[in-house]
């Protein structure tokens, strides 16, 4: 894509012009030397928010700089991807993000940014797992009996969403391709929304964040619990399968956090970020804060992180297109 590719030779020249990995050591011991600024691309409350908002004091810490922390919400997160994406390459601006950045192409026709090239991995940070749950006047009581009674009545069972091209409309998707099951989808405006409305049974089934408010709805027996979409059960939920163990092995659903910088940003950079950010997690107060929110944390390597999108980028964008999944 031209904007992809005019930003990474823009990156390309800023890297040679900071020394690339010729940097000095001075500069390498002085960075950063001023403001770091973390953009998130939602409004603040949110998940991301949070915890952009609670390791950045950390960081500041770390660094003896302020590390400020920017809400740039709009288009589905378009507003704020595309600001760090045009951002300069120096390891001032990061992006701290989720999963709905690999879905951002192909779930709005809008977007120019191109999320692999203009971009540059930091490390995976956290993770929410995702449950299968369902109104308790639904007659399964197992995941097995649920994707039963789907394939003997195509479409007569619904489930809610975050509204179309919502993520909770491409968990669903995705639970419906790995099952070969027909749900009816009926959007709402938000997560919340979506959660009342299987609750109330308005709705059958939902797949939604194990977060604090959704943990407890199952611990007071309110919604069906199938299954957890991660490789381990929940350690406050452990009466819950794994997707694996309740006969779909090869479905697995979370929300991710990761940061990202700017493509061109210098590989020292990116490599110092990692650990620093790595440091921080690991704080007591940090995984407190974090578990209480329902919230797992999970970092990686650069490397990792990269291979680890890149493959996030073709799953979801395939599903996306062949189901014809598009964003009100």
């Amino acid at each position: 894509m031209k904007t992809g590719f005019l930003r990474l030779c823009a990156g390309v020249t800023m890297s040679l012009l900071m020394g690339g990995q010729a940097a000095s050591a001075s500069e390498q011991a002085n960075y950063p030397s001023r403001t770091v600024s973390i953009i998130v691309p939602t409004t603040p409350g949110g998940t991301a928010d949070i915890l952009a908002r609670l390791v950045a004091p950390k960081l500041s810490l770390m660094w003896k700089q302020p590390v400020i922390v920017e809400n740039k919400p709009g288009a589905g997160t378009l507003v704020g991807t595309d600001y760090a994406a045009g951002a300069k390459p120096d390891g001032y601006t990061f992006l701290l993000t989720f999963n709905e950045l690999a879905t951002l192409p192909a779930i709005n026709k809008n977007t120019k940014v191109d999320v692999v090239k203009d971009f540059e991995r930091i490390g995976k940070i956290g993770t929410l797992p995702v449950l299968i749950l369902a109104n308790p006047k639904v007659q399964a009581n197992t995941l097995k009996e649920l994707i039963d009674e789907a394939r003997q009545n195509p479409g007569k069972l619904t489930y809610a969403s975050n509204g179309s091209g919502g993520v909770l409309q491409l968990y669903t998707e995705m639970f419906k391709q790995e099952a070969n099951i027909d749900l009816l989808h009926v959007p709402y405006k938000g997560a919340l929304e979506a959660s009342t409305a299987m609750l109330a049974g308005e709705v059958d089934v939902l797949v939604q964040f194990a977060n604090g408010n959704v943990k407890n709805y199952v611990k007071a027996g309110r919604t069906k619990p199938y299954a957890v979409a991660s490789a381990e059960r929940l350690k406050d939920l452990p009466e819950v399968p794994t997707t694996a163990e309740a006969g779909l092995p090869s479905l697995k659903l979370e929300a991710w956090y990761g940061i990202f910088a700017p493509a061109g940003t210098p590989k020292w950079i990116i490599d110092k970020v990692n650990k620093d950010f790595i440091e921080a997690m690991q704080l007591p107060e940090v995984r407190e804060r974090l578990n209480g929110i329902g919230m797992s944390v999970e970092t990686s390597t650069p490397e990792e992180f990269d291979a680890f999108f890149k493959n996030e980028y073709r799953r979801w964008t395939d599903l996306i297109v062949n189901a014809g999944i598009q964003s009100n």
